[in-house]
């Protein structure tokens, strides 16, 4: 059983959108809250059957047709249901045509999920309310999940996402409808998606684990289809490719054997994957073709400072700084002040950092917690200021919600109690 229900999570992350994506250009968007249903129930359908029965030759397809299979069923209860209350016409998203329809078979499913990203990201809905729907829908993130990708509540990710579904419904446009000039205003968009998309899968905000592989490969395989498809995305999407190749080289040596958090500065950079790198290399020199300066190509420049160091004590953190503050000026957040930060404790002094951390807005500091109590537990600790640290370490444990961010802190606390009972 534990078997079958780790792979049906597993599914959940890689197949949800698609299966969503898929049925919902055959039924149409204002069918979405079913497909989301019917997506639901062949997911819990997974884990009794296979628990059960085994697990199918093609897990997949099995999914795709249960959920296809549940998707008709429902919409002929619909259509009896109005027959029988005398309702005066049938929708046409649940007439005899859409009935009737040839529903895709899982062998012929393309690019519905890009697709998808495309439709969630309508220039009618305010992007950020476009961005939490399709990382909810297409992506299968949890609403506190959605909420920690775009440091915002969960309270105002709900609403975002109740206020972007329903004006899809409003607006009615399909999957099909999309053409070249409705896809060219959403590349931006998408783009940011993405990036989120791999984002939580490169640093979990929720579970046991602080890597998940599956959301990576998606958002890559996704931003390979978009550097491809779309020629007009090229110069920042083969950045944004970049950078996910990069950081995705550095996964085996970002985890322990044992699933414990390997910081940067401790990693073993023999273990990096330089295929992957020379290859999001190549990608870079791609998106260097244009006269585009997205926060893509300065995100990529960064993360090859850190993959072209022999070591960590080698990282030219005057470069890295530079450019973090590149792009504080074309793309400012609390988080790229946090990061800025950190890069002038290290090419500066700890001093510098620490100050430029104090500056940054309690509004601010709010969205960025636990990782703002990191920071400056880890500059306050090089500083001496041990119980400072402990105290700052302590409240980014009491707010973190992965188990192997708190494990790393715990260890972090347990180590500067260890160092300073030495002394």
């Amino acid at each position: 059983m534990n078997d079958s229900r780790t792979l049906v999570e597993h599914f959940f992350r890689h197949e949800y959108g698609r299966l969503v994506a898929v049925l919902t250009r055959s039924l149409g968007i204002r069918n979405l809250p079913l497909v989301e249903d019917v997506v639901q129930t062949a997911l819990s359908k997974a884990i009794q059957g296979w628990g059960q029965n085994g697990i199918p030759d093609n897990p997949a397809a099995w999914l795709h047709r249960t959920a296809r299979n549940l998707a008709i069923d429902a919409l002929r209860r619909i259509q009896t249901e109005r027959r029988l209350l005398s309702s005066e016409c049938v929708e046409p998203s649940t007439s005899n045509d859409v009935l009737n329809a040839t529903l895709q078979s899982y062998e012929e499913v393309g690019d519905e999920p890009l697709r998808f990203f495309f439709l969630c990201c309508h220039p009618s809905i305010p992007t950020e309310s476009s961005i939490a729907f399709a990382l909810k829908t297409v992506s299968g993130f949890s609403i506190d999940e959605v909420a920690s990708a775009l440091l915002i509540s969960t309270a105002s990710a709900e609403k975002r996402i109740s206020r972007a579904k329903e004006k899809l419904r409003e607006l009615g446009t399909e999957l099909a409808e999309l053409d070249t000039k409705a896809i060219v205003s959403r590349i931006e968009a998408v783009q940011l998606a993405l990036y989120l998309l791999f984002n939580e899968g490169y640093a979990s905000s929720n579970g046991d684990s602080s890597l998940r592989n599956d959301l990576c490969n998606e958002a890559i395989r996704l931003a390979r289809m978009l550097v491809e498809v779309i020629p007009c995305s090229k110069s920042a999407s083969c950045a944004l490719l970049a950078l996910m190749l990069m950081h995705s080289a550095r996964f085996e040596a970002r985890v322990g054997r044992d699933g414990t958090i390997v910081l940067l500065e401790d990693q073993n950079r023999a273990q990096w994957n330089w295929s992957l790198i020379r290859e999001a290399m190549l990608w870079m020199a791609k998106s260097a073709s244009g006269d585009e300066l997205s926060r893509y190509h300065v995100e990529a420049a960064i993360a090859w400072e850190h993959c072209r160091a022999a070591s960590f004590d080698e990282v030219d953190w005057k470069a890295i700084t530079d450019r973090y503050r590149i792009l504080a000026e074309i793309q400012p957040s609390p988080m790229v002040q946090l990061n800025l930060a950190i890069a002038v404790s290290y090419a500066s002094s700890s001093e510098d950092g620490l100050n430029l951390l104090t500056q940054i807005s309690a509004k601010d500091r709010v969205r960025l917690r636990p990782w703002w109590d990191c920071a400056i537990a880890e500059i306050f600790h090089r500083l001496g200021r041990t119980q400072d640290a402990i105290a700052h370490w302590q409240d980014a444990i009491a707010l973190a919600t992965n188990f192997r961010q708190r494990e790393l802190i715990g260890n972090r606390i347990s180590n500067a109690k260890t160092t300073t009972l030495l002394e």
